[in-house]
């Protein structure tokens, strides 16, 4: 019999509803939340998409060894996990979280850090850095008399998008930014202005064309330095700013930590004895060089992927579906969600984990 749960789609920052199909304890599919009121019932490829990460899964605590991913169990892993941090002091251990935890494992994992004096805590943020200031809502987007995007939010963050497409039909203009020569987005932008690289002087070509009635939206940042650029933009012009993420709770995490870009991520695993990798693959932004042989390396991930052969003991956290919490989605609502699939295995949450090593 198919069993049908409500949850939040786990491939973006915008916050869209989500009903995972399960039969008999394997996820089988993913069906359109029809009264969700961000996405009303639509959802984009990217989050059907999402429950491909069970086709090809972690599924027993392991052990690696050259490359290979040896069969254990939570207590053996827990128990190696343990030896190694009680053979360093606190300045030796780094913590590289991720907006793929909820809100109350990334409190957990701080209490953690907490406890054992770890100051090394922090995660990837594509390059977006900690900001305060007050986001633009969703809403904002349908009266914007310009939109101002930076990278393929068309192609990223669909169900956005659709927002500006409405927007579109009432009169907006969309003025698109990007350092490619051609993406969906430009292809629907009213203008389309390619940068090399960075931002740079193309941010004095569209400063004149924004004004309180407008909103700039970015979902990708080549390096902290241009959001600062976006932020000062959105200053000058009275524009709002709306940054989009890549993972479903980077907000909350910004909440809670340091974002850092790779170079620093990169710095962080150099000076480290012991590295724990939550829900995170640093090979994204790095290479095998800046990671392998630079400590011991826990990774609590249930993603078969080339970083889980470079690490020295895996621990298969449980994915979103299977677990309970909130997330804060890119205009700063936090949704909460329950459990939307009960799959057998090993597989522990954050919250166990952290609070067996604690």
């Amino acid at each position: 019999m198919l069993d049908i749960k409500h949850t939040i789609c786990p491939s973006c920052s915008v916050g869209c509803g989500l009903n995972i199909v399960s039969k008999d304890g394997a996820v089988v599919g993913t069906y359109p939340y029809k009264r969700h009121p961000i996405n009303e019932g639509k959802n984009c490829l990217n989050g059907r998409n999402s429950i491909l990460q069970f086709d090809n899964q972690i599924e027993k605590p392991s052990m690696v060894k050259n490359g290979e991913l040896e069969e254990s169990d939570n207590e053996s892993v827990l128990k190696i996990i343990k030896d190694q941090l009680a053979s360093i002091d606190a300045s030796e251990l780094a913590i590289i979280c991720s907006g793929n935890s909820t809100n109350e494992e990334l409190d957990k994992i701080k209490e953690f850090a907490d406890g054992f004096g770890c100051e090394k805590i922090g995660f990837y943020g594509y390059n977006f850095p900690n900001f305060s200031a007050d986001v633009a809502s969703y809403d904002d987007i349908a009266g914007a008399g310009t939109i101002l995007v930076i990278g393929d939010i068309y192609r990223e963050n669909p169900l956005l998008a659709r927002r500006v497409v409405l927007s579109k039909e009432n009169g907006a203009k969309l003025i698109n930014l990007d350092d490619v020569e051609k993406s969906i987005t430009s292809l629907n932008a009213d203008e389309f202005i390619q940068f090399d690289g960075h931002l740079g002087d193309k941010i004095d070509a569209v400063k004149g064309k924004l004004d309180e009635n407008s909103i700039i939206i970015a979902n990708k940042i080549c390096c902290k330095d241009d959001f600062a650029l976006l932020e000062s933009l959105s200053v000058d012009t009275g524009a709002k700013l709306l940054p989009v993420f890549c993972t479903p709770n980077m907000k909350g995490a910004m909440k809670r930590f340091d974002s850092w870009d790779a170079e620093e991520v990169k710095n962080i695993i150099g000076d480290s004895k012991v590295l724990i990798v939550v829900k995170d693959n640093p090979l994204g932004y790095l290479s095998k060089d800046d990671i392998k042989g630079k400590g011991f390396i826990v990774n609590i991930s249930n993603e078969d992927n080339a970083f889980a052969k470079i690490s020295d003991v895996v621990l298969p956290g449980k994915s979103w579906a299977e677990k309970a919490g909130t997330f804060t989605n890119c205009e700063g609502l936090e949704q909460c969600f329950e459990v939307s699939a009960e799959i057998e295995s090993d597989a522990l949450s954050e919250m166990e984990i952290f609070d067996e090593l604690a």
